[in-house]
């Protein structure tokens, strides 16, 4: 029996309000720094020497990480493929082999903040990875085996953590259904 792959795709994105906060000063500080350059350029300087090389460069550095933070935590895609789980955002990347993860849980809604906070306290479990996206206060957990022979737990952030966890447990049935029907064969050849 042949079996099409099946894909789940998910993109994660923030909130219309953080795109526009962040738009928004992205904007004042860039109108900003070209308002006082072109007033330099057309009139008396409001700064200048020394002075006027802080001022561009702070507004500069705001400017560039504002689109930075624009251009990596705004947005993020799941999906889950051929055994593997491929998260991407932004300048990141990581692929989970399915049968790698040992479990998959929603996670409590809590943002960022508050999710690091949690691991402090002693009855918490300590969160390996966090791949969350501003304004997404919901994701999953999952178990994950590693190289060396330890768990790790990471938190995907998603939109639909209930759809993401049963894909994934969907994923990790058909690979341990494949796993025993080899096995079986296996057995049966001998």
């Amino acid at each position: 029996m042949i079996q099409k792959d099946k894909t789940y795709f998910q993109q994660v994105r923030a909130s219309s309000r953080v795109f526009g906060f962040l738009g928004l000063m992205l904007g004042i500080t860039g109108g900003v720094l070209t308002g006082v350059a072109v007033k330099g350029l057309v009139d008396d300087p409001l700064v200048s020497g020394g002075g006027a090389l802080v001022f561009y460069s702070a507004f500069a550095l705001s400017s560039l990480l504002t689109l930075y933070v624009m251009l990596n935590y705004l947005s993020m895609s799941l999906r889950i493929a051929r055994g593997k789980l491929d998260i991407r955002m932004g300048i990141k990347s990581a692929i989970i082999e399915i049968d790698d993860i040992c479990d998959a849980r929603v996670a409590l809604s809590a943002n960022r903040m508050a999710r690091a906070a949690i691991q402090t306290r002693p009855d918490r479990r300590n969160i390996a990875k966090m791949w969350s996206v501003l304004g997404v206060k919901t994701g999953v957990e999952l178990d994950i085996q590693t190289d060396a022979g330890d768990v790790e737990t990471w938190f995907i952030a998603s939109l639909d953590p209930e759809t993401l966890k049963q894909n994934l447990e969907a994923e990790m049935s058909v690979i341990d259904g494949n796993e025993i029907d080899q096995q079986d064969t296996v057995n049966s050849n001998q």
